[in-house]
């Protein structure tokens, strides 16, 4: 073999090497696992060790779902009054769990039907209203029926304020060496070419992984966690991240894979609706 066939080979060796210390970095840092497969979801169910988390809608639920599922819209994780994109009062949350059956001690499992923003950001908010034990069901509900059935707890939310960034927190962080900040938008929204709200740019110092590339091509699962480490690793290894994209739906993809990861990860709920209207603020553009 040539020296220049040598040295590619050696590259690649190098690149796979890496790739696989970062998978298994990730996932020991890990304090659960994040993402199950249906298989073992379905023993946790049988061993009686789980609760099984409905995010469709009211009305879906009700029609069909998993058996001994207990119903948390995500839908109905939003404010009610104000910013409806914005994450509910606690008061709301309390009820909604409350409703749920579901109690601080909960092992959660949280499915849909293949739609990862609202059950990537309803799982981000389960934790961040202090649930402990909360993974995702990494495919849909359409291979899996059952029957309704629905328990009753004294559960009492409380905000996990690690796992959610203010404005005045995403600020102090562009300029922290030990904080990665993480745009989930696309390419083009955050180089500024284009945007939903009307104003151009992206948060100073953060890192573009739009959000659909934690998923397969098809959106139907989340990729592998190798792959995964693989698309973060040129941000690897901070303290913390920080997500965001429009108004907090997109970057709960992001936030899902950096949790599979084992990473120390909050959102900033405010994201670029509630930063670009701030005018006083600082906006990079291109790839600043």
């Amino acid at each position: 073999m040539s020296d220049k066939g040598v040295s590619l080979l050696s590259r690649v060796m190098l690149r796979f090497c890496v790739v696989g210390c970062l998978a298994v970095l990730f996932q020991s840092a890990a304090t659960a696992r994040v993402l199950l497969e249906m298989s073992e979801v379905k023993l946790l169910q049988e061993q009686g060790e789980v609760i099984l988390v409905d995010s469709r809608s009211a009305t879906a639920f009700q029609a069909m779902h998993i058996a001994g599922a207990v119903s948390i819209p995500s839908n109905e994780t939003y404010r009610q009054s104000g910013r409806s994109d914005l994450v509910a009062s606690t008061r709301d949350m309390r009820r909604l769990l409350t409703q749920a059956g579901v109690s601080e001690h909960s092992r959660l499992v949280v499915y849909g039907d293949n739609n990862y923003l609202e059950i990537s950001r309803l799982f981000w908010v389960l934790e961040m209203f202090g649930l402990r034990n909360v993974s995702i069901m990494n495919d849909s509900f359409k291979h899996w029926r059952g029957q309704q059935a629905v328990t009753e707890s004294d559960f009492s939310p409380s905000l996990d304020e690690d796992k959610l960034a203010t404005m005045l927190m995403v600020y102090l962080a562009i300029k922290d060496d030990g904080e990665m900040i993480v745009d989930a938008r696309s390419a083009l929204e955050y180089e500024g070419d284009e945007s939903q709200t009307g104003i151009y740019g992206h948060i100073p110092s953060a890192i573009n992984i739009p959000w659909h590339q934690n998923l397969t091509a098809d959106f139907t699962q989340f990729r592998p966690v190798e792959e995964l480490a693989a698309l973060y690793q040129r941000v690897a290894v901070k303290i913390r991240y920080t997500v965001y994209c429009n108004k907090g739906l997109e970057s709960a993809v992001n936030y899902v894979a950096l949790r599979e990861l084992g990473m120390s990860v909050r959102a900033y709920d405010g994201s670029w609706y509630e930063w670009g209207l701030r005018s006083s603020l600082p906006r990079g553009m291109g790839n600043e």
